[in-house]
């Protein structure tokens, strides 16, 4: 079997509200679907989440295609590692490309074996994943009634986005635990918005509330300072931003920096590398979530897949998916419970509709998500004093 043609098509859905964070705002969730065709007829499908999707298209269709036009696609490890060496002195830019490429290649690989995903990454753990109810930053009677509404549908994990006003995070939490009592466990990410003294701050503050963990509370690339924060506080700390790929899971792991390690296979470079981070963690006695880029359907499939396929992942995976207001997938998955069947195969176990993914193309995909303006003045991370 020998690939014949790869395929790119970039889409964006609506969203049911704003998804206002610390830096920004979100007003859609979009990504790069990936074909893979081949010989024998078994296509695989992809996707590419990202922070811009013009470059990571321009990247699988230009630089990365030609690596796989006439190769066996079941040679994943050597195809995957090929791209790598390719692109290593922009890594960090095409791992996302090369992490849609991967999942498409698995998809094609597990339908041709007859099995599923979850079994080529060492066989399910689970059958089922709960996925984490989220909310933005909004008026704390807003997110007190999204919250229940959340737990009362099935959701057993919240997460909300903190980090520009420390009252209106207090109100929010206080407003969310009379809601939803304190039996449900929730997490807080700030983005890297804050400065150490103000992280320790501002989470001493909120710890009343019996927080899961907070998330990246100061800059990626301050790991000496995610530490002295983590020393500091009652609350486990997760790193985000600062766990972008093995070695970066390796330096935190290092600095004894962060108690949990979240896991995005877009920014890991692909599902084996998120799988590598996992193994990392565990060996090192560390918990994994799994994160959100707003993915659409096939990807979020894929981080399904990924949870379902190891014991490293405790949480409720993040996902935008309940708030996205349409689809690629002929059939969406089914979030309304927050407990998730993880699909079966083969493949990812699910399927694009092609009308869908046409008329979502026609939608335009650049949006301003990050440090857009806030009343006049874009923040700026590790900022607020």
């Amino acid at each position: 079997m020998r690939i014949t043609k790869v395929d790119t098509t970039t889409c964006r859905v609506p969203v049911a509200h704003p998804l206002v964070w610390a830096g920004g705002t979100r007003q859609s969730a979009s990504g790069i679907v990936v074909a893979i065709e081949t010989d024998e007829g078994i296509v695989g499908i992809g996707e590419c989440p990202g922070p811009t999707l013009p470059t990571i298209r321009t990247i699988v269709d230009r630089e990365l295609a030609q690596f796989l036009l006439g190769q066996d696609p079941l040679r994943v490890e050597r195809l995957v590692h090929r791209m790598e060496e390719f692109s290593r002195n922009w890594s960090r830019i095409a791992a996302y490309a090369i992490s849609g490429i991967e999942i498409a290649l698995f998809d094609l690989k597990a339908k041709a074996l007859g099995t599923d995903v979850a079994n080529l990454l060492g066989g399910r753990c689970r059958d089922t994943v709960p996925a984490v109810g989220y909310l933005f930053i909004d008026e704390p009677e807003a997110n007190a009634e999204r919250a229940a509404a959340f737990v009362e549908a099935g959701f057993t994990e919240l997460k909300l986005k903190v980090g520009r006003d420390y009252g209106q995070d207090h109100d929010t939490l206080a407003a969310i635990r009379d809601a939803v009592g304190v039996d449900v466990p929730i997490r807080i990410d700030a983005n890297m918005m804050w400065s150490v003294p103000t992280a320790v701050r501002w989470i001493r503050g909120l710890e009343k509330f019996e927080l899961q963990y907070v998330e990246q509370p100061v800059p990626d690339f301050d790991v000496e300072g995610l530490a002295q924060v983590r020393r500091s506080v009652s609350v486990p700390i997760a790193a985000d931003e600062a766990c972008c790929d093995v070695r970066s899971a390796l330096d935190l792991i290092r600095a004894d920096a962060c108690d949990v390690l979240v896991v995005y296979p877009s920014e890991a470079g692909g599902l084996t590398k998120a799988r590598h981070i996992a193994a990392v963690a565990e060996a090192a006695g560390k918990w994994c979530a799994v994160g959100s880029w707003a993915e659409l359907g096939v990807a979020t499939a894929a981080n399904l897949h990924l949870a379902a396929s190891s014991e490293a992942f405790p949480f409720a995976i993040d996902t935008h998916y309940p708030l996205q207001l349409d689809d690629v997938l002929v059939e969406r998955l089914d979030m309304a419970t927050g407990i998730v069947d993880v699909p079966a195969g083969p493949g990812l176990g699910v399927a694009v509709d092609a009308a869908a993914l046409e008329r979502l193309a026609q939608l335009p995909v650049r949006e301003a998500v990050f440090y857009d303006d806030i009343e006049g003045q874009a923040p700026r991370v590790g900022q607020i004093l």
